[in-house]
């Protein structure tokens, strides 16, 4: 709660969607959602849905028994805004199922061409889906470089400024190599050529 608190105060957001219980944290913040949907089968204050109502924030209600999390309805709900970064805070957490469909959602963002990351306290996660080149700038916050690969191979990794260099490199899921690494120089360079990568950069 601290750090969402934290991180959206140093950031500006065109818009805000909270899904579901997310609105108990947008009224725990003392953030104003832009959007509001969900099911709300996880919001136990109705009352605090009626305020949002009574103060004019659109509102879209789904039933409880349907085929996607609100997660991934917020993320289509976003996309169709034509957005050029979404992030997700409380995407991850205790139910391992909902945190590895949240950053299945990671892939959806990437293919549609939108900037997506899960950020938590300790995590910072994006996914680079095909041929792809990216600069990242050294933070000692966020210390851990891992890269990890998603669904399949990913081939044509390379990696340079950090402590375990790659040229050329394959990973597939069942193989740990990617796992924190560290940038040593102020910037390092990804490149990517084939499948569906994530990055994930942590700190301790």
């Amino acid at each position: 709660m601290d750090f969402a608190s934290e991180y959206v105060q140093q950031k500006e957001f065109d818009r805000i969607i909270a899904a579901d219980s997310g609105l108990v944290f947008c009224h725990k913040l003392h953030l104003v959602p832009t959007d509001i949907l969900g099911d709300f089968d996880s919001l136990q204050d109705t009352d605090l849905l009626d305020y949002y109502v009574a103060a004019g924030i659109p509102i879209k209600t789904f039933p409880v028994r349907k085929d996607y999390t609100d997660t991934h309805l917020a993320v289509e709900y976003a996309m169709d805004l034509a957005p050029g970064e979404v992030i997700l805070l409380g995407a991850t957490g205790s139910r391992y199922d909902h945190t590895l469909a949240n950053i299945g959602m990671l892939e959806k963002f990437a293919r549609a061409h939108i900037s997506g990351k899960i950020i938590d306290e300790h995590n910072e996660i994006e996914m680079l889906c095909g041929q792809k080149e990216k600069i990242y700038q050294k933070d000692s916050k966020r210390k851990f470089f891992s890269l990890l690969a998603w669904g399949g191979e990913v081939s044509g990794i390379d990696l340079i400024g950090f402590s375990y260099p790659l040229t050329n490199a394959s990973l597939i899921p069942a193989v740990s190599l990617g796992i924190s690494n560290e940038l040593m120089e102020e910037h390092g360079t990804l490149r990517v050529r084939k499948g569906n990568l994530l990055v994930i950069r942590s700190s301790d």
